[in-house]
């Protein structure tokens, strides 16, 4: 099942799902109003015809396709542009500091076998067994003056990994000529205690270095 097939089955899926709650909370719901004239008996009707007639209206007047349609682009749109992290915001007053990585262990690590192989306690720096080969930009997309800083000093770096806390997937990647990522919900920045931005990242010994870059002003 490709893609499109698999979306407009999961939107079935959801219309047949809202149609019954729809269906349920009608009858649930309905007042006695006494007898008014002639009683008829009523034949009640399948539940599954019901939905299955709602699908058939949905689809012959093209519902269905508009939500199907809707709901690519939204997705779409998410992909290429994601929500922004909040709270970062540029500065006049550039700043250095560090970033320890050293964590304790609050319970034992065990193998496949259940051996342990590294014990409570015991304190670990990932970057003893890691190295930080590429130095980490991150930045704004949306302001041209971040994406100008970032291709000019990306010059001094053997590699850079662009990292972008807001704009445009696609238009960053076109403009920096490389491949972009994105810091979903803020998760690097608010761990290494990022405020400001641009920003640059890289290994410092056993430690990370992080310059919070202040960008020259527009005249």
């Amino acid at each position: 099942m490709n893609g499109h097939k698999l979306i407009r089955a999961f939107l079935i899926l959801i219309i047949t799902f809202v149609s019954f709650i729809v269906f349920i909370n009608s009858t649930a719901f309905a007042k006695d109003l006494g007898v008014w004239g002639n009683v008829f008996e009523v034949a009640e009707q399948d539940i599954r015809e019901f939905i299955y007639a709602r699908l058939r209206q949905m689809q012959q007047n093209g519902d269905l396709e508009k939500i199907n349609t809707s709901f690519i682009k939204n997705v779409k749109n998410h992909t290429l542009r994601p929500a922004p992290v909040v709270g970062l915001t540029t500065t006049k007053n550039p700043k250095t500091f560090y970033y320890d990585p050293t964590y304790v262990l609050t319970k034992n690590i065990e193998d496949e076998k259940g051996k342990i192989i590294a014990k409570a306690g015991t304190t670990i720096n990932p970057l003893d067994t890691v190295t930080l080969h590429s130095v980490w930009f991150f930045l704004d997309a949306d302001d041209k003056r971040q994406i100008q800083w970032a291709l000019e000093n990306a010059k001094k770096h053997d590699y850079v990994k662009f990292i972008l806390v807001k704009g445009s997937i696609k238009d960053a990647g076109e403009a920096l000529g490389d491949r972009i990522y994105f810091d979903q919900n803020g998760l690097i920045t608010k761990q290494l205690g990022i405020k400001h931005i641009p920003c640059v990242v890289k290994q410092d010994g056993k430690r990370l270095q992080i310059q919070e870059v202040a960008l020259k002003q527009e005249e």
